[in-house]
């Protein structure tokens, strides 16, 4: 038997997290989620051949899924999968089976004075045990550079406020954690409000507020969507800002478009085939794309004989 038999799953983040994933895709990942839950260190290792044959998958047919359903995922510093969420369960499964451990050794309840001298009583033995024991000196909360009052970040309870509401309650903890995470990588405050604003007018206009489907605020940060909601091009005659992406975050981009057979959710980029598309030119060229031409209108010859 595994020592942690039990894989927490927390529906509603589940459901966020790979309401976009096909019925295959979500199948092999929730297959990667056990595996990782069952090896040492709740991790997965990064060999396509060996993950491919823990699925049951031919190699062709894993490297088409993958994009897809390693998106969700993470590399660690010794070059293996993680998984955020799967890693914070494992380490509280793992904290409790510990404490229950522990108090087993030390004989679990004490048993009646009547039963027994007082001096061979189990709970004597701890009391002593307790008093021997000095307890060590509560650390003090170190101040974030970010937020040296102690209190909310600057610019997270706005953006809370304006968060599109879902069916359970916000996740402040772990949102929180992901806005300075987002900090500290250099977003500003104003663009994530921002394109928090533009996600809550897109699910209020799709009827998705309130309901399981929208995407948790911790993983909406995590994933950097702000950077989908860019200002429109319908504000003044001003230029827009130039997006800034990482060349590996748009061959990612890439990959999962040609795996998902042409589906590009990333905005305000047109997809990489359109002449319109933000992909660098260079990018565009090294996985063979070419733009094509935008049509143009018929034109009406008109005359007499």
């Amino acid at each position: 038997m595994s020592p942690l038999p039990t894989l927490p799953l927390l529906v509603d983040a589940f459901i966020a997290d790979t309401a976009h994933m096909t019925v295959e895709e979500v199948g092999a990942h929730i297959r990667l989620l056990v595996f990782a839950w069952r090896s040492p260190g709740c991790c997965l290792p990064d060999d396509d051949a060996r993950l491919a044959r823990m699925l049951g998958l031919t190699a062709k047919r894993w490297a088409a899924l993958k994009p897809g359903v390693m998106a969700l995922w993470q590399r660690n510093s010794e070059g293996n999968y993680v998984h955020d969420r799967l890693t914070h369960e494992h380490q509280f499964v793992t904290s409790k089976i510990e404490k229950k451990r522990a108090a087993g050794k030390l004989g679990g309840r004490p048993k009646s004075l009547e039963l027994q001298d007082q001096g061979k009583a189990s709970g004597s033995e701890i009391e002593k045990q307790n008093e021997s024991e000095r307890k060590p000196p509560t650390p003090t909360p170190t101040e974030s550079p970010l937020s040296p009052s102690g209190g909310d970040p600057d610019g997270f309870a706005e953006f809370r406020s304006i968060y599109p509401k879902r069916n359970v309650a916000f996740p402040t903890t772990p949102a929180r954690k992901r806005w300075l995470e987002a900090r500290r990588r250099g977003a500003k405050p104003e663009e994530i409000i921002a394109g928090a604003k533009a996600y809550a007018a897109e699910q209020q206009r799709i009827g998705k507020v309130g309901t399981e489907f929208v995407k948790t605020a911790d993983s909406w940060l995590h994933q950097q969507r702000w950077m989908d909601y860019g200002p429109t091009a319908s504000a003044v005659a001003s230029p827009p800002a130039p997006v800034t992406v990482a060349d590996d975050t748009w061959r990612e981009r890439i990959r999962t478009w040609r795996a998902r057979g042409g589906h590009w959710p990333w905005r305000p980029s047109p997809p990489p085939d359109d002449p319109r598309t933000l992909v660098p030119p260079h990018l565009l060229a090294e996985f063979g794309i070419r733009p094509q031409r935008e049509a143009h209108p018929p034109v009406l010859m008109t005359g007499t004989r």
